[in-house]
């Protein structure tokens, strides 16, 4: 049987181009699918654990993306640096924030939350469940997650909340308020005058200390001091015994803040460096009265 060239090259051509489509195809499935098992499996991990986890406690390089992790991180090193007072700080320090809820059902599980994923744009991801199961659609959560294609693999680039929020747009809002607030001389004397007059709380007031910090006594004699130095909790306690007459702390926007600026409040020092208010001077001779210190 003789075979013409000229059929066979057009049907070797077909043959080509149709095995080029299917393997496209198929690396397209496993693409979408690999988005898919990112979120399935996180959330096995996650709903299989005892205790929340923050934002900030994942692996490195595990789920997020690049950008989005050295947000994250930001937002750490912002809290543990700059965050002195009593404010809750740190992205989803006060909830879990996968779970988009501050409480979920103590027999909470991957079975019994009715997981559900599904892919609702390019390289978008929801994930639908329920934190409190037995309690209705009124503990329904949906979060959607963008994903981004990285040497290791797909990686959450941010998560899309309910009422047009974002992960990425609320760890900056945050990172922001933190360095704001920290230039802020009337909210960093308002928190360290406020602990100073209280005994209980002064030991809180060295969160604002920039150490070794030089303190002066009454008399003249100045010394720096390192954190651990007893002499340093006397000093605080003649600060706090003074609190009746406290001096009037600048309002907020007051004070410009610039890297070096020095402004004296009452017995302390401020001065603005490493992008914050820092007490770098205690000079006792301020004080308008001196009396006995609390602790010897």
């Amino acid at each position: 049987m003789k075979i013409e060239k000229k059929r066979l090259l057009p049907l070797g051509l077909g043959l080509f181009v149709f095995a080029i489509a299917a393997l496209l195809a198929d690396k397209a499935w496993s693409e979408k699918q690999q988005q898919l098992d990112l979120i399935t499996d996180f959330y096995k991990d996650h709903l299989a654990r005892p205790e929340a986890r923050q934002a900030s406690q994942l692996p490195s390089g595990s789920f997020y993306s690049k950008e989005l992790e050295a947000l994250v991180d930001a937002n750490s090193q912002l809290c543990f640096s700059l965050s002195r007072g009593d404010d809750i700080c740190g992205y989803g320090a006060d909830q879990d924030v996968f779970l988009q809820t501050q409480e979920a059902s103590p027999t909470l599980d991957f079975d019994r939350s009715s997981f559900r994923v599904s892919r609702v744009g390019d390289n978008v991801v929801e994930a639908s469940f329920n934190v409190y199961p037995d309690m209705g659609t009124a503990y329904d959560r949906q979060i959607r997650y963008v994903l981004v294609r990285e040497d290791d693999g797909w990686r959450v680039d941010d998560m899309l909340l309910p009422q047009g929020r974002s992960m990425r747009a609320e760890i900056q809002q945050e990172n922001d308020a933190i360095l704001a607030r920290a230039r802020d001389l009337g909210d960093t004397a308002g928190w360290v005058f406020n602990y100073l007059g209280s005994e209980d709380m002064m030991d809180r007031a060295a969160r604002f200390i920039a150490f070794p910090v030089q303190v002066c006594d009454p008399y003249g004699a100045c010394a720096a001091m390192k954190r651990d130095d007893p002499r340093l909790m006397q000093a605080l306690d003649a600060l706090g015994d003074s609190s009746p007459n406290l001096p009037l702390l600048p309002k907020s926007g007051d004070v410009e803040a610039t890297d070096g600026k020095v402004v004296a409040i009452g017995g302390l020092d401020f001065t603005f460096q490493n992008r914050a208010w820092w007490v770098t001077k205690i000079d006792l001779r301020r004080l308008p009265q001196m009396l006995a210190p609390r602790h010897e």
